[in-house]
């Protein structure tokens, strides 16, 4: 570029993902049969979306199953595929258990201790979205 020319620079505004609330669950059970469990002693309706979040690109990508309640108030997402994590941050997490809506801390505290109440359940967290960086943390928002 000769000294004369000038470089321009445009920036572009993104929207932010909206804060929510999300559980963090550990248990070996695959899926299907948590989404049950969730379902029994959570009193909901989780079904599974034929969609999956894919995460990457080429033969690095990912697949992570969907679990939704209609209307829209919950949904269970796998942390993990073939190698990889959806959520790297937390690894160590099997499942991200999304409340959907305005963020209600009373409502995930009481969620979080019912789904400790399962027994094939071994850990619970809550978790906030401002808290993560993460660039796949808006996947979670669907």
């Amino acid at each position: 570029m000769s000294p004369a020319g000038k470089i321009t620079k445009h920036v572009f505004k993104t929207e932010e993902t909206p804060a929510f609330l999300f559980l963090g669950i550990v248990s070996s059970e695959p899926d299907y049969r948590l989404s049950v469990m969730l379902n029994r002693h959570l009193g909901i309706d989780l079904r599974k979306k034929p969609e999956e979040i894919a995460e990457g690109s080429g033969e690095k990508t990912h697949f992570y199953s969907v679990f939704t309640t209609a209307p829209l108030t919950f949904s269970l997402i796998s942390n993990r595929s073939m190698g990889g994590t959806l959520i790297r941050k937390l690894k160590n997490i099997d499942y991200l258990f999304h409340i959907h809506g305005t963020p209600d801390r009373k409502l995930a505290e009481t969620l979080t201790a019912a789904v400790r109440d399962i027994p094939e359940v071994t850990a619970v967290f809550l978790f906030d979205s401002r808290d993560f960086s993460d660039k796949n943390i808006a996947l979670l928002e669907l």
